[in-house]
């Protein structure tokens, strides 16, 4: 392997584990659902294992040996974390957004709950006085 070509893995490793880092900082502090931040670390690994690999796969046998497989490897890693990092935003958005519909759904929850208790007890304070002056009535 040509120092060039190290220097492009190195690059693009450093930016998957930065990436790595990204999604374990975002599911730790930002709450990025456990489910979600478990995928995307296994996808970022075999991300990084290709890179580690690129040049024994298949598919980039295809160009020639003169360093556009290098850029090619880095366009794609590039392009791989951008589109992480913009996906994985959208994921933490859509898991703030599901925790406050689950909140409000309990909230409504207690509310209606409330709504009948105070319903049920006036109900129970009318049929209350009815029957005390039916048995004052009995004797």
């Amino acid at each position: 392997m040509t120092s060039f070509a190290t220097s492009v893995q190195s690059v693009c490793l450093g930016a998957l584990a930065l990436l790595v880092l990204y999604t374990l900082w975002l599911s730790r502090y930002k709450g990025l659902e456990a489910h979600i931040a478990v995928r995307w670390i296994l996808i970022e690994c075999a991300t990084i294992l290709a890179v580690i690999l690129w040049r024994w796969l298949p598919f980039l046998t295809f160009t020639s040996g003169l360093q556009d497989r290098e850029l090619l490897l880095i366009l794609t890693v590039l392009f791989f974390v951008f589109v992480a990092v913009f996906v994985l935003d959208t994921l933490i958005r859509i898991s703030m957004h599901s925790r406050q519909i689950k909140q409000l759904t309990q909230e409504l929850a207690l509310v209606r709950l409330q709504a009948e208790n105070i319903t049920g007890g006036e109900q129970s304070r009318q049929a209350a006085p009815r029957k005390k002056a039916g048995k004052q009535r009995d004797i």
